[in-house]
């Protein structure tokens, strides 16, 4: 899709081996829905419960970052902050500062993996999050169901 999301590494932290961005932007500041690199959005209050709940687990369980989703163990979540109008207003901050979205940072570990993530983001050849996740997707109305693949 032309006007799919990518969601750019915003900070590095080169002493520290830190690196963050937007993991996930359901809606910009301005309230408008946002399609993902996969096409796909998160519509409803139930979707961002569920998205939302799921970054919290992933918090809780995983917390290991990827490389390019090939390379597993490249680098540790190390700050998760889901972001929305009433997280911002607890913060003080107006509605519409922030957008609807997930930002995250990780440190690149040491191992070789983790040595290749970290020189991808420094020389910029890696420009964005790689998170491994499970979802499922609804098809929107007006949509024809996807099949099942029996391969």
């Amino acid at each position: 899709m032309d006007d799919a999301l990518v969601v750019p590494i915003a900070k590095i932290d080169l002493e520290r081996r830190l690196f963050g961005g937007w993991a996930y932007i359901a809606h910009a500041r301005d309230g408008s829905q946002v399609v993902d690199h996969s096409g796909d959005i998160v519509d409803t209050p139930e979707a961002w419960t569920a998205l939302s709940d799921a970054f919290v687990e992933y918090a809780l369980d995983s917390r290991s970052g990827d490389l390019d989703h090939e390379e597993f163990g490249a680098s540790d979540l190390v700050e998760l902050f889901i972001s929305d109008d009433e997280k911002a207003s607890a913060l003080g901050l107006p509605a519409g500062s922030l957008p609807q979205g997930v930002y995250a940072s990780f440190k690149a570990r040491t191992s070789p993996a983790g040595r290749r993530l970290w020189e991808g983001v420094k020389n910029g050849t890696i420009r964005s999050l790689s998170i491994v996740g499970d979802g499922w997707r609804e098809p929107l109305p007006g949509e024809p169901e996807e099949e099942e693949d029996d391969a």
